[in-house]
């Protein structure tokens, strides 16, 4: 119940905006570890993490566990996908 209650919460209009890159990556982190599968909060998450800017604010153990979290999960959202592939292949970030 506390889990749907957070995601309920998080998944409301406006309160991603103010979400960093930990933030996002922990909570996909979580819900992927105690096998919470809601694809909603999952495209939400996707969704503020491909917005103008914030996936440059994504060190590469942030882009991992969020990467893992999908696939923990088996969420996919191919423009994510896409968009973590680009990131992890700019110069500098695995170094």
């Amino acid at each position: 119940a506390l889990m749907e209650a957070l995601a309920k919460h998080i998944k409301q209009d406006g309160f991603l905006a103010t979400a960093n890159s930990h933030a996002i990556s922990n909570t996909a982190w979580a819900y992927a570890t105690l096998g919470i599968h809601d694809e909603t909060l999952m495209k939400c998450l996707a969704k503020r993490i491909m917005q103008d800017g914030f996936l440059s604010t994504l060190n590469s153990q942030a882009v991992g566990n969020t990467l893992w979290a999908y696939a923990k999960l088996g969420i996919e959202v191919e423009a994510l996908i896409a968009a973590f592939a680009d990131r992890i292949m700019q110069d500098g970030f695995l170094s």
